[in-house]
C-alpha cells in the first residue's frame, strides 16, 4: 500500500467515525439519546480502576466495545482504528480478542480462521506473528495487531481491556503463550484496568490477580442462597437472560461487579434494537455498573 493509499484510507476511518456518530444518535450538531432511553453521561479521563468499585460505580455505567472497538467498513473488528474509534466515542474499555499464533505469540483476532475477514484460508495457528502482522484486512489499511501493539495503544487512549482468549480443543495452547498475556499486561500496566472471560486453568494460573475474573456459576448459585462469597476481584459477565431475578444487590454486596452483554446477535434480528433498549433501562435501573456492547446500540447513551 503506497503512501496515497494510506492517506486515503485514514481520512475514511475519520469520516466513518462521524457518520457512524450521526446514524447512531440521529442528530447533525450533537449526540443525543436514541431510543427513548434516558439521558446517562460517558465520563472520560484517567483509565478505569477496576478494583475500587466506588470509583467504577461513580462513572457507571461502564461501557465496554465488543468485537474490539467500534466496527465500520473502514474499522474492521479487533484492529487499531477500531480501538481508536472506541476511545472517540467515549469508551472505557474494549474486549480484545486473543490467539495464539505459530510461535506462541499473542496476537488479535476473532476468527479462528481469515478467509473471511482477510481473505487467507488459513487459520491463525497456521502462520507466526511476525507473518500475521502483514497481513491486511480486506478493503482496508489495517493489518492484525500482537497484542502488544494494541495495548500500547489503549494505554494512551485511557482505554481498560476486556480479554477474550480463544481456546480451541483440537490445538491446546501453550503455556508460554499465557505467560506472554500476563508479561504484556504487567509492562504496559493494565493491573488495575483489565477484565478476563472464561476460566481457562492456565489462564487462572497466570492472570489471577492480573484481572478481574468471572464470577462462577458455583458463586451465583451461592449467592442466591444467600450465603456470603468473597468476590471483591470479580465480575458478573453474560446476557441479560441470565442474570437471576435479585441478583444484582447480592452479587454487589459481596463484591463483584455486574456488566451484562449487550449484543446483536442475542436478539431476535427484527427487533433487537427495542429488546436492547428494554434490557439497558432495566438494568440501569437495577444499578449494574457497566455493560458490554456492540456500538449499534450507542444511541441509548449520551456522552459529554
Amino acid at each position: 500500500m503506497n503512501g496515497r493509499q494510506v492517506a486515503v484510507t485514514r481520512f475514511a476511518v475519520a469520516l466513518a467515525s462521524l457518520v457512524t456518530v450521526a446514524s447512531l444518535t440521529g442528530c447533525k450538531s450533537g449526540p443525543k439519546v436514541g431510543y427513548g432511553a434516558k439521558w446517562w453521561h460517558f465520563k472520560k479521563g484517567k483509565i478505569v480502576d477496576l478494583t475500587n468499585p466506588a470509583a467504577v460505580r461513580a462513572r457507571r455505567p461502564l461501557l465496554i466495545a465488543h468485537r474490539g472497538g467500534v466496527v465500520t467498513a473502514q474499522a474492521p473488528e479487533c484492529s487499531l482504528a477500531a480501538i481508536r474509534l472506541a476511545a472517540a466515542h467515549g469508551y472505557d474499555m474494549v474486549e480484545l480478542d486473543i490467539q495464539e499464533a505459530q510461535d506462541k505469540q499473542p496476537v488479535i483476532f476473532h476468527d479462528e480462521r481469515m478467509l473471511e475477514a482477510c481473505g487467507i484460508d488459513q487459520a491463525i495457528r497456521d502462520l507466526a506473528s511476525r507473518e500475521l502482522t502483514r497481513i491486511y484486512f480486506r478493503g482496508t489499511g489495517e493489518r492484525i495487531v500482537h497484542l502488544a501493539d494494541a495495548l500500547a495503544l489503549c494505554k494512551s487512549l485511557n482505554l481498560g481491556v476486556m480479554l477474550d482468549i480463544k481456546t480451541f480443543k483440537d490445538q491446546p495452547e501453550s503455556e508460554e503463550f499465557f505467560k506472554t498475556i500476563a508479561q504484556l499486561l504487567d509492562k504496559h500496566g493494565f493491573a488495575h484496568a483489565t477484565v478476563m472471560l472464561g476460566q481457562h486453568p492456565m489462564a487462572m494460573k497466570h492472570l489471577t490477580g492480573k484481572t478481574l475474573i468471572m464470577v462462577s456459576k458455583q458463586e451465583l448459585d451461592r449467592v442466591m442462597r444467600g450465603e456470603s462469597v468473597p468476590l471483591h476481584g470479580k465480575f458478573w459477565f453474560g446476557i441479560p437472560q441470565r442474570l437471576p431475578e435479585g441478583a444484582i444487590k447480592p452479587l454487589q454486596r459481596n463484591g463483584a461487579l455486574v456488566i451484562p452483554a449487550i449484543n446483536t446477535f442475542r436478539y431476535p434480528a427484527d427487533k433487537h434494537f427495542e429488546l436492547a433498549r428494554q434490557d439497558i433501562e432495566r438494568l440501569l435501573a437495577e444499578g449494574v455498573e457497566g455493560f458490554q456492547i456492540d456500538s449499534v446500540y450507542e444511541g441509548n447513551f449520551r456522552r459529554k
